[in-house]
Order: structure tokens, then C-alpha cells, then sequence
């Protein structure tokens, strides 16, 4: 059985309010998303059971109000693994990404 454990780190957007976070599993070969399973403001850790079907996992933040989140993906997640959220480059090309290249 896989876990992952996530620490969700307690920031401030650039508006100053909490940064809103969301965890959601990938499935499939091409980026679909399945259940997700945290959305709130972080200031802690928590893990996971990755589910069977999951072949990897989607971070979500918003770093400003009123814009679209930013995302960075985590691919074949081993047996046991811990991340911090603020840890991801959320500024590379993520794997699916559906942007033309001159986006990134």
C-alpha cells in the first residue's frame, strides 16, 4: 500500500489572505484527474493512502485572487513519500499541460 504525506504550508496569497491549496489523484495515462481528496488553507501535514487506480497527484494553488490556480503534478509516487507543497516548482511545464509552449 502507497501513502504520501503532504505538508500544506500556511501562506499568504499576494492579497495578504490565506493561500487556498487543493489535492487532487491523477489516473491514466493522459493527466485525468480522479477524486480529490484536500482543499483548505494548509498550516499542517497529512497522508494519504494512494489509491490503486492513482498514477500520481495533482497540487493546486492560487497565489492571487480572482486568477486561475497554478498546478504541479507528482508522477509514480513510491511506497512512502513525504513533499511539502511550497516545496514544487509550480512554474515548469507540467507533463499534460494543454497550453501552447510559448505559455511556459
Amino acid at each position: 500500500m502507497h501513502e504520501i504525506t503532504i505538508e500544506w504550508p500556511a501562506e499568504a496569497n499576494e492579497q495578504g489572505r490565506p493561500m487556498r491549496w487543493f489535492g487532487s489523484w491523477l489516473v491514466g495515462g493522459k493527466g485525468g484527474e480522479g477524486r480529490w481528496f484536500y482543499s483548505g488553507t494548509g498550516g499542517g501535514a497529512e497522508s494519504y493512502v494512494v489509491p490503486a487506480e492513482a498514477t500520481g497527484v495533482r497540487i493546486r494553488r492560487w497565489p492571487s485572487d480572482g486568477l486561475d490556480a497554478e498546478y504541479a503534478d507528482i508522477l509514480n509516487v513510491p511506497p512512502a513519500m513525504r513533499v511539502s507543497a511550497d516545496a514544487l516548482d509550480f512554474d515548469v511545464r507540467q507533463p499534460f499541460s494543454l497550453l501552447p509552449e510559448e505559455f511556459h
